[in-house]
Order: structure tokens, then sequence, then C-alpha cells
């Protein structure tokens, strides 16, 4: 069998020299868990361990930013005098708004919401109305994870009582 060279327009345009990369580029690493289990750096490893990781850890980076920032007073000049109502009188450099979609509640995110809100971690929330059906299922009973490999019976559901 005769063996075929490859043709010299697609060498020429997949093999082709590497430019010198910037001194200070990061690496990808991921974490090192023979360190134990630290959850600051575990975090913030994300932003060296690849495209979806690092735009985790970026977004994480921005959001302690926010949370440093809430700690800063505003400046007497930035101060809103003739707003009387307490509740939305702006006190901090930072006003934090949460954004999220009305499937997240369902989705196992409710109790990250959630305790966000508790602890004021948050000043505003954002949140489509799709599915209100969603928000009373979540109410009423557990969600369980499906998958599309179940038969359907529901005779093989636990009763949620």
């Amino acid at each position: 069998m005769e063996q075929t060279q490859e043709p010299t327009v697609a060498k020429e345009a997949v093999l082709q020299e590497s430019s010198k990369l910037p001194e200070n580029t990061p690496t990808i690493r991921g974490y090192d868990w023979n360190e134990g289990y630290n959850y600051e750096k575990l975090f913030s490893s994300y932003v060296h361990s690849g495209f979806q990781a690092t735009s985790l850890g970026k977004a994480i980076e921005e959001v302690n930013k926010m949370i440093a920032a809430r700690a800063v007073p505003l400046p007497e000049d930035k101060l809103d005098v003739y707003e009387e109502d307490e509740f939305i009188k702006r006190r901090t450099s930072c006003t934090i708004f949460l954004g999220y979609t009305s499937n997240m509640v369902s989705a196992g995110v409710r109790e990250t919401i959630r305790f966000l809100v508790q602890h004021r971690l948050v000043d505003c929330i954002v949140a489509t109305a799709g599915g209100v059906e969603e928000d009373l299922i979540k109410c009423l009973a557990p969600t369980y994870l499906g998958s599309f490999e179940l038969d359907g019976n529901c005779a093989n559901v636990a009763s949620t009582g």
C-alpha cells in the first residue's frame, strides 16, 4: 500500500510556528488535593483550571471585590439626603444585584439563594417569573433527580405523603 503525503496547503494551514507567550501567562493547573480541604485555595485555583473553571474563578474574584466594596461607607457627597426610606437608602459603595431564572429554584440553587438573602449578601433580586408552578412544586414536596432512562412507571416512585 502506497503511503501518501499530506497536501502542502493543509500542512501550511495547520502546522504554524508558535509565537512566544507573554512572560506572565498563567499555566493551567488544578487544585492540589494533597494539601487537604482548603475551600479558599480550591476556589481561587479555578482561575487557572481551564475555560469554564476559569470563568467561575473570575466570577468568584468579582464577588469577593463586591463584598469588600460593601464594607466601604458611601462618601458624604454621594449620600442621597432626600431619600427617607431606610430600606432602600444607599449606604455603601457597592450594591449587589442577584439575577437568576426561575428554574434555578427547583434545580437545587434555592438553598444558596436563601442563604445569600438571609445573610444580606445581596441587596436586590431580579428573577424571572417563568414558571410559578416550579416554586409551588418545590414548596409542596421534594424535587427528585430524574433520568431519561427511567421507564416512567409512577408505581416505582415513593409517595411524598
